[in-house]
């Protein structure tokens, strides 16, 4: 199973910055079990969110051609929780980034209130080929980005139906 945690990139700056959107739903299997009766966003998937936003402005920088996986963090402090209903808007900067990684900075805002911030955090960058298929990861993008036409993110679809 994969858990794509980014809703929506709301903008971005090449090699400098990306700001994207996640709705936390009710309906998230994690917050069955995270807690029975007081549901929350886990951190780790507060600080996954961020590599994953980070890892699109990878995708974006290098021309399509790498992604990136997480690869330390110096910094993280959850400053509230984060809950059903809640939206949470994660902005992230480039502190520093070569030709294989980059080190980020992150803050997770719901309704301009800080609830997470992290600090040098380090992602690993991996030919996009590597991770997923190239195409599929362009249409993502296009479509999380609005520059794709509502309902043209789906795999390749049959001719003749």
């Amino acid at each position: 199973m994969r858990c794509l945690l980014i809703d929506k990139i709301t903008c971005w700056e090449p090699d400098c910055s990306i700001t994207g959107v996640k709705n936390v739903t009710m309906s998230e299997d994690f917050l069955r079990d995270h807690f029975p009766g007081f549901p929350v966003m886990p951190g780790v998937l507060q600080l996954e969110a961020a590599a994953q936003l980070g890892s699109w402005l990878v995708f974006v920088s290098t021309g399509y051609t790498h992604k990136a996986l997480l690869a330390g963090v110096q910094s993280i402090k959850f400053k509230e929780f984060i809950v059903p209903g809640d939206q949470m808007v994660i902005s992230l900067d480039f502190k520093a980034h070569t030709s294989g990684q980059a080190v980020f900075n992150a803050r997770i805002s719901v309704d301009d209130r800080l609830k997470t911030d992290i600090r040098q955090a380090r992602l690993a960058y991996r030919a996009v080929e590597t991770l997923e298929d190239p195409g599929s990861a362009r249409r993502h993008f296009e479509f999380i980005t609005g520059r794709a036409p509502r309902g043209g993110y789906a795999p390749e679809k049959n001719a003749g139906l």
